[in-house]
């Protein structure tokens, strides 16, 4: 009974090919607003097979609600990349930058993969897609979209939940707020 009362929620809140593409994923990497959680991440990490391989950040937000909701993911810390940085920050910026491209290096190690992102605005002007850590994290301001920019650099599939709407980099609304770009076709 739970699981079926479980599965009308998720299935009442997430688009079937949200669904599918989270459920059906052996590595996952998550990434969003160290602020604004969104109600959806949660019925989202329901959907996580508990033999998924997770990668996360040790922000706080949306990184510390995914640590919080999946147990064994596994949790990168920007204190323990090593980097220097032109900012007088102490390099901090870098190690935050490095930190985000191996949580979605790392979610990405495993097919299928998915990176799912939840930025809490939209797409700064000028970020696009590549597959440089330094082109996509250069101060553009939102690092949720910077993962993005880098995920899709690199090919890998790609799950927004963007309600304010996605940059002009291909990808295909599926309703709901959510939005895919992926290189492959199988995963619809």
């Amino acid at each position: 009974m739970v699981a079926s009362s479980l599965a009308s929620v998720v299935g009442s809140v997430l688009p079937p090919s949200v669904v599918a593409l989270v459920a059906g994923a052996r590595s996952l990497a998550f990434s969003g607003s160290r602020s604004v959680v969104p109600p959806v991440l949660a019925p989202v990490l329901s959907l996580v097979s508990p033999r998924a391989f997770v990668a996360v950040g040790c922000a706080s937000g949306v990184d510390a609600a995914v640590r919080s909701g999946l147990e064994g993911a596994c949790v990168f810390r920007a204190a323990s990349f090593s980097a220097s940085s032109h900012r007088n920050d102490g390099g901090w910026s870098a190690r935050l930058a490095l930190r985000s491209a191996a949580v979605v290096r790392a979610g990405s190690g495993r097919s299928p993969s998915l990176v799912v992102v939840f930025p809490s605005s939209v797409c700064p002007r000028g970020l696009a897609p590549s597959p440089v850590v330094s082109a996509c994290f250069a101060g553009f301001g939102s690092g949720s979209w910077a993962s993005a920019a880098f995920a899709a650099g690199l090919g890998v599939p790609l799950l927004v939940f963007a309600p304010l709407g996605v940059p002009a980099w291909g990808f295909a609304a599926l309703g709901a707020g959510w939005f895919v770009l992926s290189p492959s076709p199988s995963l619809f």
